[in-house]
């Protein structure tokens, strides 16, 4: 179901170091998120620093990030710049933005262009998400940097975690000099359940889970995508088990799952899986949300 990253017969001629994916490339292929690889012997990226493949919009505050249910800006009156970036370097079975594989479709877009739009008065807020930020973090970064050094907004970020280390402690730091928040993508506890939902190890993840919290304890958060009969009370366990490793007051969103991309033949969590996800994560941590509930035709649990 998967894209291989790693060259098993054809000749290695290239490699990314972006991520910790750490693609490597024969002649005529791409790596995991299709922004980078070597075409007849030449190698070719989609993205530089200064400019990347992503959409953006402005979302009235409150938002409906993940994040809003804790987030200071979520009482800010104004708008969320929301950044869309192109290429992920996981793939999801279950992936709810699947449309980010389409980097063909993409824009172009300059770090002057989006410095620009973070400018508007009403922004107040900067959120970095798609696909996942990772692939084009050099980007995100710079873009960040700039537009925080112009204006006082806060920078987010919504990824899964699988990015290289000196890039995610930046990041890190961004946020907290903004007083924005980094939310982990936290898929799977077991590894090898992890491999089959999204290609790719958590062992990255959650060691970038604790460089965050090492470099900066404030700005961190965690999400959980409940897919049904997959994501069950033990694997929310073992993930809020993990989380209070490191402090039982970081904030953590149990999210109803809805049927997308290659799992459109699941149901809607069903509602006792929620309640014992609830139940097994509110055994380790202080504060826990359940995110997507009108999917369930439910306001509170």
């Amino acid at each position: 179901l998967h894209r291989v990253i790693e060259v098993r017969e054809a000749e290695v001629i290239g490699k990314c170091c972006l991520c910790t994916n750490f693609c490597e490339f024969s002649d005529n292929t791409t790596g995991l998120c299709g922004l980078r690889g070597i075409a007849n012997g030449k190698r070719f990226s989609l993205c530089s620093p200064n400019n990347a493949l992503l959409s953006y919009y402005e979302d009235p505050l409150p938002t409906n990030c993940c994040n809003a249910w804790f987030c200071e800006g979520s009482k800010m009156h104004g708008t969320n710049l929301a950044v869309f970036y192109y290429g992920c370097n996981f793939d999801c079975l279950f992936c709810q933005n699947w449309q980010h594989k389409n980097v063909e479709r993409a824009n172009l877009v300059s770090v002057e262009e989006m410095v620009d739009a973070a400018m508007k008065d009403r922004v107040k807020c900067i959120c970095h998400f798609g696909g996942s930020p990772e692939p084009q973090l050099t980007f995100a970064l710079r873009f960040s940097e700039k537009a925080a050094k112009e204006k006082d907004l806060m920078v987010c970020w919504e990824w899964n975690g699988g990015g290289r280390e000196k890039y995610v402690r930046k990041a890190a730091e961004i946020s907290s000099q903004t007083n924005g928040t980094i939310k982990f993508d936290l898929k799977a506890w077991n590894e090898n359940l992890h491999r089959i939902l999204t290609g790719r190890s958590n062992k990255p993840t959650l060691e970038n889970f604790a460089i965050v919290y090492d470099t900066a304890p404030e700005v961190i958060s965690a999400t959980t995508l409940m897919v049904p009969y997959y994501v069950d009370e033990a694997e929310v366990e073992g993930i809020a088990s993990f989380i209070a490793s490191f402090d039982r007051k970081i904030p953590y969103s149990l999210l109803v799952f809805h049927p997308d991309y290659r799992l459109r033949d699941l149901p809607v969590t069903p509602l006792d899986q929620v309640k014992k996800c609830y139940n097994a994560a509110k055994r380790y941590l202080e504060r826990v949300n359940v995110g997507n509930l009108h999917l369930l035709g439910l306001r509170l649990l």
